[in-house]
């Protein structure tokens, strides 16, 4: 009877302590140390944890970890996003402010996220104005235009738009207002007037508007039409990601394929447009000059232009922003012609891809005091393109 006993103890002491050690492994606590290399501060800028890089005990409960920050001793605002769509998180990503020259340790804990979080960086196809797709953050919004627009032209059909340029929404409150704006506009309510929260008034037509690609064979220019299919791969309190696919469109050299992954960040005036290409080995994006009545500037590296506008009465500066490695130079188009004057940033394809960033500030906003405090920003900005934040996993 004591042998049973004593083997019926040891049997659960043994599952016990499996028990535990899977528990304690379930919940051990993993940092991640963060460091800035720049005699500036950082904040309002991702940091992407590669999820293959943690624990597999971690990665496949990546779901249920925060970020939490022992400093302060809160949880930071984080976002699981699964590019690949497999059903799996591939990166998380979350904002830490560093100081110049500063290393920071962070730790992956299982958090209760019970608490609502807002989705200020929104996108989504618009079915009910068309087929648009449009996206937003705190600070700016965009839209671009789908086969259904472009299908109302070539079958001789009112409301259509053959345009692969990027229109921008001026707001100028930090919620979302994409949904409501399209809601109050079949209630009467335009979006195309300033009822407290911004307008709509930014004109594209075939243009680039802030943003669109062409190719420049002489004095001629090439580009796609419409995008003609999408996917919506995240939405949330810290990024949107999108991609927009392009049927072939024939370049000065044949046939050329463009597929658009497009993605915004909590904070950033700026979009991120990653373009896969076949077909060429430069582009260029462009930014319309409407009334040829701004002041266009450029950074001496080429990695940005910035072109200054007076809009109805008040300021509008877009810019085109890209990392070093992609800057082949910029060049301006004037013909006179309709929605076809241009300065272009361009750009270098490598391996297949090429990178850059487009957005706008504007004076109604208040998010800066003026076009220096701007340009600031922008050459800020591509300084931290060049000098990404290291992450020690």
């Amino acid at each position: 009877m004591n042998r049973i006993v004593s083997k019926k103890y040891y049997l659960s002491l043994i599952v016990t302590l499996m028990y535990t050690t899977l528990i304690s492994c379930t919940s051990e606590v993993y940092e991640v140390e963060v460091s800035n290399n720049m005699a500036v501060e950082r904040e309002n800028e991702s940091v992407e944890l590669l999820v293959n890089k943690l624990p597999e005990l971690i990665a496949s409960n990546a779901g249920k970890y925060g970020i939490y920050d022992k400093s302060t001793k809160q949880f930071l605002t984080s976002q699981f996003i699964d590019n690949d769509m497999d059903g799996s998180p591939d990166v998380i990503i979350f904002q830490p402010q560093l100081a110049p020259n500063s290393s920071k340790r962070f730790q992956l804990i299982i958090q209760d996220k019970n608490a609502v979080e807002i989705a200020y960086c929104y996108s989504r196809i618009v079915p009910e104005r068309i087929d648009d797709y449009t996206w937003e953050n705190n600070r700016v919004a965009f839209r671009t235009y789908g086969p259904e627009a472009q299908r109302l032209v070539e079958e001789g059909e009112k409301g259509g738009l053959i345009s692969s340029g990027i229109d921008c929404w001026l707001k100028k409150v930090e919620y979302p207002i994409i949904d409501k704006w399209y809601k109050e506009s079949f209630n009467g309510i335009s979006y195309h007037e300033d009822h407290g929260e911004g307008l709509d008034d930014y004109h594209v037509g075939t243009s680039r508007g802030s943003g669109g690609l062409a190719i420049k064979s002489g004095d001629q220019y090439f580009m796609s039409k419409n995008f003609s299919s999408f996917k919506t791969i995240a939405t949330g309190p810290l990024r949107t990601v999108f991609m927009l696919n392009y049927d072939d469109w024939e370049g000065p050299e044949g046939p050329v394929k463009e597929q658009k992954m497009i993605s915004l960040d909590y904070g950033s005036n700026l979009s991120r447009i990653a373009v896969s290409l076949e077909g060429t080995n430069n582009i260029s994006a462009g930014i319309s000059l409407h009334d040829n009545d701004g002041i266009i500037e450029s950074a001496e590296n080429n990695s940005w232009i910035n072109y200054k506008q007076p809009h109805e009465g008040t300021v509008l500066t877009n810019a085109l922003v890209t990392q070093t490695k992609y800057a082949l130079g910029n060049h301006t188009s004037i013909t006179g012609k309709p929605d076809a004057d241009h300065v272009f940033i361009d750009l270098k394809v490598i391996d297949g891809q090429t990178i850059y960033y487009s957005g706008f500030h504007w004076s109604e906003s208040k998010q800066f005091k003026d076009n220096m405090e701007w340009k600031s920003y922008l050459e800020d900005f591509t300084n931290k393109l060049d000098n990404p934040i290291q992450i020690k996993y």
